[in-house]
């Protein structure tokens, strides 16, 4: 009984000791687990960041120039934006397109795109949409709209359809 309650209080003690912080010794130990509940929290930030790209976007605005609805007989241009299936589909005011997208942390990553050839009024707006992402890395962005750059140019800015 007597050996019994000894190694219980060296187990005590041995688990004490183990699970004892060690920032008062000064020491630069970190807890492995810690780090790794760091980078999980880091990886999962980044996804849910991801999924909120997900959606419909319009566009409202292509370099400096304004898009209004209006200039195309009252049909706003925008871009669906399918993170898990990596998809992109959209109207650029004229034509509908469909493409590849790749999402990162800081990127977005748009492959080629094919659409229809429809001709309208505004094709010089329709045309600069289309240059302004089609397979192109752009930064990006997001707080009240999602904000698309070519280096520090800032290409298109897009709105979330509510």
């Amino acid at each position: 009984m007597k050996s019994f309650f000894l190694v219980t209080i060296f187990f005590s003690l041995l688990c004490f000791s183990c699970g004892s912080s060690s920032s008062s010794s000064g020491s630069s130990y970190q807890d492995p687990h810690s780090k790794m509940s760091q980078e999980m929290h880091s990886e999962l930030y980044q996804q849910e960041m991801l999924i909120i790209l997900d959606g419909k976007w319009l566009i409202k605005q292509i370099n400096d120039m304004p898009i209004d609805s209006l200039q195309f007989n009252g049909k706003q241009p925008f871009m669906i934006i399918d993170v898990t299936k990596e998809a992109l589909s959209g109207n650029d005011g004229c034509n509908s397109f469909q493409g590849k997208v790749n999402v990162k942390t800081d990127k977005i990553i748009f492959g080629p795109t094919a659409g229809t050839l429809m001709a309208c009024p505004h094709m010089d707006i329709s045309g600069k949409i289309m240059k302004s992402f089609n397979e192109k890395e752009l930064t990006y962005t997001l707080n009240d709209a999602l904000i698309l750059y070519e280096g520090d140019q800032q290409v298109m800015v897009l709105k979330r359809e509510e």
